[in-house]
């Protein structure tokens, strides 16, 4: 059901479209200047797609419909996962302007950091959707800004802590110290606050244009 569903969704067509655009972006450059340094991005495009995969189990996987345990996992995922939607915003760090490929590299960038950004909100608006028809609206409203503050301080501890999703298993322990330090962090807090509000902004700026377009209209029962 669900792969039929998005195969027939012309919103997601675009959405593979803009994916393929950013890939062929890539595949020139590489030509270009015969080198892999960007390829990069195609990883992370990858780790963006997986909050988008988790927030639909919670609109077509049954089992997880019947189980709370299954729903609370599947929920904690997503939010350790969706920072890596908004993360591949901080990759235009990579810039040079000196480079002669410069404004390709700036599209590139660009194409990419879109995508994400987009399969990030169409997966915040799965979960919104999923949880005002359990909660009451502010109840929803309040869980997605403090997840949105979450993603903000994941995008700082991957960005600059150099963490992944998966070091909270691979090495919690290291992890934990540095949560712990960064919390005296000025600079973390900017990052919570600052991105987190990027997020959140963005999620109720794009809402508007993908509602009946994205993840939400496939939800809606037939007649």
């Amino acid at each position: 059901m669900i792969i039929s569903t998005l195969k027939n969704n012309l919103f997601h067509k675009r959405l593979l479209l803009l994916t393929a655009l950013g890939t062929v972006l890539l595949a020139l450059r590489v030509y270009l200047t015969q080198s892999i340094d960007f390829t990069f991005l195609l990883w992370n495009l990858f780790l963006a797609l997986i909050p988008l995969f988790l927030s639909k189990q919670f609109l077509f996987n049954v089992q997880v419909g019947k189980s709370k345990t299954l729903r609370v996992i599947i929920l904690l995922l997503w939010v350790l996962f969706l920072p890596n939607s908004p993360y591949i915003i901080t990759d235009f760090v990579h810039l040079d302007s000196a480079r002669p490929t410069f404004w390709l590299d700036l599209l590139l960038f660009f194409v990419f950091s879109l995508n994400g950004l987009i399969l990030g909100v169409l997966s915040m608006m799965d979960v919104f959707s999923y949880l005002r028809k359990r909660n009451h609206p502010v109840l929803a409203n309040g869980i997605l800004l403090f997840v949105s503050l979450l993603s903000g301080y994941g995008v700082f501890l991957g960005r600059f802590l150099r963490f992944n999703s998966w070091d909270i298993v691979t090495k919690p322990l290291v992890l934990i110290q540095s949560l712990f330090n960064s919390l005296f962090l000025v600079d973390a807090w900017m990052w919570i606050f600052g991105f987190g509000s990027f997020i959140w902004v963005s999620f109720w700026a794009l809402k508007p244009f993908l509602r009946g377009h994205g993840t939400m209209a496939i939800n809606k029962p037939k007649d």
